[in-house]
C-alpha cells in the first residue's frame, strides 16, 4: 500500500492555498510555503511555516502544490534551472483556483514535468475554497497514472470525492 508524502509546500496563500494548508496541517502533514504575490508575514494556520522563497519552499517538501490566480507566471518560475532541479524526483500539483487557465498551458506544464521527471496533477475543485477538506469537497485531477498512484492519499485529504480523468492534464479544464 502507498504511504502519502507527509512534506507538503504551498506557494499561493490566498483563500484556496490557506484551506489546503489548514486541511493539510490538520490532518498531520507537514506544511510550509509562501505567497510571491502579498508576501504574507502571517502564516494561515497553526502547524504552518512560512518560508521567504520559491526553492526554501521546494527544499523543505516531498511535494509542491500551487494555488497560483496566475499560473502562466508560477510556470515560469517553476521551470527556471533553479527550481526545476530542485523538483526532480518530487511531485507537483497544480491546483486551478481561477477556471481561466487554456487546457493548452495545462498539457504543456505536463509535458514540460514528464521530461523533467517530475510527478504531475492538475487538480480542480468543483465547489469553493471553504469546501476542502469537507464531505462535500469534489477534486478531479488528471496526470500520469503513476503521479496519480503516488497523490491520491494526499488528495483525498482534501476531498471527499476524487476523480481520475487519466492522463491528459489538460481535461480538468475542459471538465
Amino acid at each position: 500500500m502507498t504511504t502519502a508524502p507527509k512534506r507538503v509546500a504551498i506557494i499561493g496563500l490566498d483563500h484556496f492555498g490557506s484551506s489546503i494548508a489548514r486541511t493539510l496541517a490538520q490532518q498531520g502533514f507537514e506544511v510550509t510555503g509562501l505567497d510571491p504575490l502579498r508576501h504574507n508575514l502571517v502564516a494561515p494556520c497553526e502547524g504552518f511555516r512560512l518560508l521567504r522563497n520559491l526553492e526554501q519552499a521546494i527544499d523543505s517538501c516531498d511535494v509542491v502544490i500551487t494555488c497560483f490566480p496566475d499560473q502562466l507566471l508560477m510556470n515560469a518560475r517553476l521551470c527556471s534551472p533553479e527550481a526545476t532541479f530542485g523538483l526532480h524526483g518530487k511531485a507537483l500539483i497544480s491546483f486551478n483556483t481561477s477556471q481561466t487557465r487554456p487546457a493548452a498551458s495545462a498539457r504543456s506544464m505536463g509535458e514540460w514535468a514528464r521530461s523533467e521527471h517530475i510527478d504531475y496533477l492538475e487538480i480542480s475543485l468543483t465547489g469553493e475554497a471553504d469546501s476542502i477538506g469537507q464531505n462535500d469537497c469534489e477534486l478531479v485531477c488528471a496526470g500520469p497514472r503513476r503521479a496519480y498512484e503516488r497523490l491520491k492519499l494526499l488528495c483525498r485529504t482534501l476531498g471527499s470525492s476524487l476523480t481520475y480523468l487519466g492522463t491528459d492534464c489538460g481535461a480538468t479544464l475542459e471538465h
